[in-house]
């Protein structure tokens, strides 16, 4: 329109106050007949140029993570002009209106306009939208204890926005499915995940992904009770969301800081953080918010000691509409105030509805928080003098726990199953102390002298053999997880999880000639084309070729390790980068006089990137891209040929 709408609201009530405030009373019926026309014609274009003014949803992330409350105003304040507009912009709407009910906590109705868009995906809606959606879902799931649907869901987002060459969406996706693998104790896999996706946010130097990432970092290291290293990563993403001033975010980071303390035991610093989180989460008026902060209060009071106080909140955040794992985590604690306030009904009473919910949360059968119920009912039993159920359950929780450790068994688990064994003779040391008292109060009755004496000696022979049993199996598992977790199974050169472990290792050490350590990127040039002509088996022994030829042309000292399917990477600590062109000149030209198959003339050949620490470049990352694109340059320049970055 060559106006716009103010135009003809002007003109409007210029006409108006013309027609009835000046002549009306004289004005011959047609002319008044006639200005009243063209008032109705200039109203109907006003209220045409209103209705056909939309919102830009496709392109307001960034306003709602500034203000997602005023955001959320703004959306829903155009919902009635909404059920007009075209399909594609009526589900960007949709997108927008989830996208700040999540963060401002308005869960179900989020839940319900989820629901609502999917209904209204085809094959023709972009995949950005449907990218979106299934990461909404995902966190649906998650929401709801549903972590096995809950990854499906995600991983199909990242398949999506993959698809559609969506980077952002794709590395945030991925860090939202790496933090639902924490959660059911997947700890080696969601690192590995998230190292990946760290990468790739660094490459693209997005500062909130990159503050998502250390976010959901912080989240893994504190359930791998690394206290001082999840700290680090939660101030790194409360900084970096302090700087782009995202509320809802910082409030996240906030409460991460305080769980942490929490689960360092430094309870003081966990209780000033809760309370700063609910100063921050002043952005959005949902009451329900609250519940995470009456959540961390109530949880850091009752392992403080402070039960009375801890009950008293525990039970108002049960009165609101929290997540449904976190009720039982919330009567857990509850039951533990109460067994030590000796009300052993109520304390029941509690157990009873956290074995509940997690009975209706199958993926977390199995896991240290379902566990942790039948430890608690075996404290119950012995608060009762019930010590003989009390010993069972003990046991019971002990084996179960055990097969867990071995289960999850890594190196990076090695201080949680440490303390846990600690923790187990220390309660074993407290059961021979129960039944040492029970001996000493039933001593007067000799009917029952021979009958303790044998329950004594039974616990005492079974706990020693369990733990026998238990150290030799744990000892057996390390040792061939310790080998499998550093080793490529197809060529035995050190893995990808070895290689960059040691560089960062490396990198962060204080030895002045880490300057002088320089990276070797090998990649096989067409292998794509080698597996589709000669098949995987060919492809395969291609890899063990390139992999034998780097044994005989790499030093004892350095570090050889394939790191993806046709890559490898070489460590050359102490080395120049001149001297390191030598040495991959040499790796090229004897992995050219190969042949891929036998009798045939086809020649293997790959392009090598080579990049260098120096001051200018101290960070892994930044290493690993040098090399990445100088790699790129040798492919670029004709492959079968050394690039130096």
């Amino acid at each position: 329109m060559i106006f716009d709408r103010s135009f003809y609201i002007f003109v409007v009530v210029y006409l108006l106050v013309y027609i009835y405030s000046f002549h009306g009373p004289f004005m011959n019926q047609a002319l008044q007949a006639i200005y009243v026309s063209i008032v109705i014609i200039l109203l109907s274009f006003s209220v045409a140029s209103i209705a056909n003014e939309t919102i830009d949803f496709e392109n307001m992330e960034h306003e709602i993570y500034l203000k997602p409350w005023q955001s959320y105003q703004k959306i829903i304040a155009v919902e009635s002009a909404a059920q007009s507009y075209n399909e594609l912009t009526y589900l960007w709407w949709l997108v927008r209106k989830a996208q700040t009910e999540n963060l401002i906590y308005f869960y179900d109705d989020f839940s319900h306009t989820v629901t609502l868009a999917s209904g209204l995906v085809s094959s023709k809606t972009p995949l950005e939208i449907t990218a979106r959606l299934s990461l909404y879902q995902g966190l649906i799931d998650r929401r709801n204890g549903h972590y096995k649907s809950s990854s499906v869901a995600l991983s199909k987002g990242l398949m999506q926005a993959k698809e559609a060459k969506l980077s952002r969406l794709y590395i945030y996706t991925k860090q939202e499915l790496a933090y639902t693998k924490t959660l059911t104790e997947l700890f080696d896999t969601s690192l590995v995940d998230i190292q990946e996706a760290y990468v790739e946010a660094f490459a693209l130097k997005d500062q909130f992904l990159i503050a998502s990432i250390n976010e959901t970092y912080g989240a893994i290291y504190g359930y791998l009770n690394d206290y001082k290293k999840s700290i680090e990563y939660y101030h790194r993403a409360y900084d970096a969301y302090q700087n782009l001033q995202y509320p809802a975010h910082i409030a996240e980071a906030i409460y991460g800081l305080a769980s942490t303390y929490r689960y360092w035991e430094k309870y003081d610093l966990a209780i000033e953080y809760f309370e700063k989180y609910q100063q921050q989460i002043n952005y959005t008026p949902n009451a329900n918010i609250n519940f995470f902060a009456e959540y961390g209060l109530g949880m850091t009071l009752a392992e403080k000691g402070d039960c009375l106080e801890a009950i008293t909140i525990i039970n108002r955040a049960l009165k609101l509409k929290g997540v449904i794992d976190y009720n039982a985590e919330l009567y857990k604690r509850k039951a533990s105030c109460l067994i030590e306030l000796g009300q052993l009904d109520a304390a029941e009473e509690a157990i009873f509805e956290a074995a509940s919910i997690f009975a209706n949360i199958p993926e977390l059968i199995g896991t240290t928080w379902q566990l942790e119920v039948i430890k608690l009912s075996s404290v119950l039993a012995y608060a009762r003098k019930q010590y003989d159920i009390g010993y069972n359950m003990l046991n019971k929780y002990h084996i179960e726990h055990t097969d867990l450790l071995i289960k999850n068994s890594s190196d990076r688990l090695l201080k949680v199953r440490a303390r846990m064994e600690v923790e187990r003779h220390k309660i074993a040391q407290n059961l021979a102390e129960k039944r040492s008292q029970v001996q000493l109060l039933e001593l007067e009755k000799q009917q029952n002298d021979n009958v303790i004496q044998i329950y004594f000696n039974i616990f005492i022979i079974t706990a020693i053999f369990i733990v026998i049993v238990v150290m030799v199996a744990q000892y057996k598992t390390n040792k061939k997880m310790h080998l499998l977790s550093i080793k490529d199974s197809l060529t035995g050169l050190f893995n990808r999880r070895y290689i960059f472990e040691y560089l960062e290792e490396a990198i962060q050490g204080r030895d002045p000639d880490k300057f002088s350590t320089t990276v070797v990127l090998i990649d096989i040039d067409d292998f794509k084309v080698i597996n589709d002509t000669y098949g995987h088996p060919v492809g395969d022994d291609v890899i063990r070729k390139v992999a034998q030829v780097g044994r005989d042309v790499f030093r004892q000292g350095d570090i050889f390790g394939r790191i993806g399917g046709e890559e490898f990477l070489c460590i050359l600590p102490r080395t120049t980068v001149l001297e390191a062109t030598k040495i991959a000149e040499r790796f090229l030209a004897l992995v050219s006089s190969s042949t891929m198959v036998e009798g045939q003339q086809d020649k293997i050949t790959v392009s090598i990137g080579i990049a260098a620490l120096s001051s200018q470049c101290q960070d892994i990352n930044q290493l690993y891209i040098n090399a990445d694109q100088a790699l790129y340059q040798a492919k670029h320049s004709g492959k079968n040929q050394v690039h130096v970055f």
